[in-house]
């Protein structure tokens, strides 16, 4: 991919780490047991600065969504027309992600996403991109 990779700190890097093994883990604090995301050093809800990193169930639901027809910055102008979304985990954390293997007219708000840990956009990296979850075959 083009563009410019993830920066990666001292805050963030357990974030990516959770990635690379195909895991999500999220900051929770300890004062007021609140989910934070983006990673950062204090809790937004309450100010605290313990936070732990917990592994999160990865599986969503699609929250909103757009085709973004119009590059969102040069960086990206060689994707084509990716679908942006929001999705919400089990713990109510909204994360922004790109919508893979699905066409617009297949999506609908409220429905079930999975995880896909995308390892090819920038070396030595892990993306997490969700897309429709599927009902297994019987």
């Amino acid at each position: 991919m083009q563009g410019a990779p993830p920066v990666v700190d001292e805050i963030s890097r357990p974030w990516w780490d959770a990635l690379s093994r195909h895991e999500v883990a999220m900051q929770r604090c300890s004062d007021c047991a609140s989910w934070v995301f983006y990673p950062r050093p204090f809790c937004p809800s309450c100010g605290g600065r313990s936070l732990t990193w917990t592994p999160v169930d990865a599986v969503a639901t699609l929250y909103s969504w757009t085709v973004a027809r119009v590059p969102v910055s040069k960086a990206f102008a060689h994707l084509e027309e990716p679908v942006l979304a929001i999705a919400e985990l089990a713990n109510g954390v909204r994360l922004p992600t790109v919508i893979q293997d699905a066409q617009p007219e297949q999506l609908s708000v409220g429905m079930a996403l999975k995880p896909v840990f995308d390892e090819t956009a920038y070396e030595g990296f892990t993306l997490l991109y969700f897309r429709p979850a599927q009902p297994e075959p019987a």
